[in-house]
């Protein structure tokens, strides 16, 4: 009895083995990769579901002679097919799903693309307002279309028809920047800022209104001290270093400013750069500059996208030169600027409540913070940038429980009283509108 059972177990194992693998070679399986078994569509995958169901259901038919072995082909038979019909079953349930969510993304896409379009055409007015609507809607509905899984049988349909809706989206946000630009070119010419003036709005939901935003000033002057803050930030997080380590002020690094930080004295990183910008001072900034390094400053910021922005020399007052200054111009925009005052104010910086806090603390307040004094806008904090070539400054502030970085240069340090005028212009179109 026992060879007669290990003999029946061997047998059945190799019948197993043979029953399975003509049964995997005889099922419907992908065809390409746009079906499933066959299946091409939701209802198509319904369907084959229930056929599923059905042959589960569906004894295997008995052997017509009795025996032994017919016993073990019938069972092993009936064992392999229901393991395979399972798992077509388990395949395809699981990709219903799939399609049902990949079909309600596709609707919703596609009733907000009409959406767009019936906005758009009924923009008889050119309303800039009606123009951002379509743009949200657009931006909606390639959203919808993203979120179909690369998996899904209309996956490759929702690729093409998101190449279609990117192509109206670049459209009207075209015209809104043009718009936009427009206005902005308005204040500047209404505040008798120069011809040459940069102007940068953003809300912190990164919609922005741009006037020669990606062309850089005369001069970045104090105003690069915020990019320095913003790699001294990085180099903290990536290094796990306090911002109350204290580093030495360098005798080299002395030169005329009006802050409390002193030469051959020793400060925690977070007074040095609380003085950098509260109270603008160079010495602070030339100290941090050496303690970065001009090419790590540079690398961090190109790596976090501010292609423009570099930083290759150190501030000096009216006389005195710090030791090994650097060589070359230090650079930004006012688009870059602008974007780096979001990220600020969206908390993207590890550390950069402390940055905030020192913007709020500036001692200079005669533009942006003097600018909303008489307006129902509330300053949140400030850094101004001045010499002999440049007046600037960028600020943010809430309207309405919305926050927005407004930044304004010009390539004409007298110009104090147009910049203010400038943002109060900017600050009193938002409050009129709702939006830039």
């Amino acid at each position: 009895m026992p060879r007669l059972l290990r003999w029946a177990t061997t047998l059945t194992s190799s019948l197993a083995i043979a029953v399975g693998v003509g049964l995997t070679q005889s099922l419907p399986m992908f065809g390409s990769s746009n079906d499933l078994y066959g299946a091409r569509s939701l209802d198509e995958l319904v369907t084959l579901r229930d056929q599923l169901i059905e042959e589960l259901e569906t004894p295997v038919q008995e052997a017509s002679e009795p025996g032994f072995l017919n016993s073990v082909l019938s069972d092993s038979s009936s064992f392999y097919r229901d393991r395979q019909l399972f798992k077509q079953l388990k395949d395809v349930e699981v990709q219903i799903l799939i399609e049902r969510r990949a079909n309600d993304n596709w609707k919703q896409a596609i009733r907000l693309a009409t959406e767009a379009i019936r906005t758009d055409e009924s923009n008889s007015s050119d309303s800039l307002a009606i123009k951002k609507q379509s743009q949200q809607l657009w931006k909606q509905a390639i959203g919808n279309l993203n979120e179909i899984p690369e998996n899904s049988l209309i996956a490759h349909q929702a690729s093409d028809k998101s190449q279609q809706y990117q192509v109206s989206l670049m459209s009207v946000t075209k015209e809104i920047q043009l718009a936009q630009t427009t206005f902005l070119e308005k204040i500047r010419d209404e505040s008798d800022l120069s011809k040459t003036a940069m102007i940068s709005v953003c809300n912190l939901s990164r919609d922005c209104a741009h006037l020669r935003g990606e062309q850089p000033p005369a001069s970045p002057a104090s105003l690069i001290k915020v990019p320095i803050a913003v790699a001294l930030l990085d180099k903290l997080a990536q290094e796990n270093i306090s911002l109350e380590k204290e580093v030495y002020v360098d005798g080299g690094n002395f030169t005329e400013d009006a802050s409390n930080i002193r030469a051959r004295t020793s400060y925690p990183l977070k007074t040095l750069m609380g003085e950098m910008i509260d109270h603008s001072s160079n010495i602070a900034t030339n100290q941090l500059i050496d303690y970065l390094g001009q090419d790590f400053i540079n690398k961090t910021l190109e790596k976090q996208g501010f292609k423009e922005t570099k930083v290759k020399f150190k501030l000096m007052g009216d006389r005195i030169m710090p030791r090994r200054p650097g060589s070359g111009r230090n650079r930004l925009t006012s688009a870059e600027l602008t974007e780096m005052m979001v990220k600020t104010y969206n908390y993207e910086y590890p550390g950069a409540e402390a940055l905030i806090e020192a913007l709020n603390r500036q001692y200079d307040r005669a533009i942006g913070y003097a600018a909303l004094e008489d307006l129902e806008a509330q300053w949140l904090g400030e850094k101004t940038g001045q010499n002999s070539r440049v007046l600037g400054t960028t600020l943010a502030v809430s309207i309405d429980g919305e926050r927005y970085i407004i930044t304004v240069i010009d390539n004409n340090t007298g110009h104090i009283f147009e910049i203010r005028k400038a943002i109060s212009k900017i600050a009193e179109h938002i409050i009129q509108n709702g939006h830039l």
